[in-house]
């Protein structure tokens, strides 16, 4: 029988070494990072970070904001959560009906 305390210390050394190795890995990356630079405009007048409402496109593709593909996956998410959250009341409400009855 393996003790507690030898699990723990090889949990400890297991959790050492990916967070050694996610560093390792991240390191590099971050480097790379660091030498590249952009170069923002100057001055554009009176423009802002948010754009004003209805100052944008109409959609034109179906991959675009507000697209029909980007609607039919919201209405496709919506009911898939409905369907989920529906089932999970169902389910309570058989057990609770089970627990009532002798």
């Amino acid at each position: 029988m393996v003790t507690r305390s030898t699990v723990d210390r090889v949990v400890r050394r297991a959790i050492v070494a990916l967070s050694l190795a996610a560093a390792l890995l991240v390191a590099p990356v971050g480097a790379a990072g660091a030498q590249s630079t952009t170069t923002l405009p100057v001055d554009q007048g009176d423009r802002s970070v948010i754009p004003a409402p209805n100052s944008g496109r109409e959609p034109s593709d179906s991959g675009d904001r507000g697209g029909w593909a980007q609607l039919a996956l919201f209405g496709i998410m919506a009911a898939g959560s409905a369907a989920i959250f529906g089932r999970v009341l169902w389910a309570g409400h058989q057990k609770s009906r089970a627990a009532k009855a002798p």
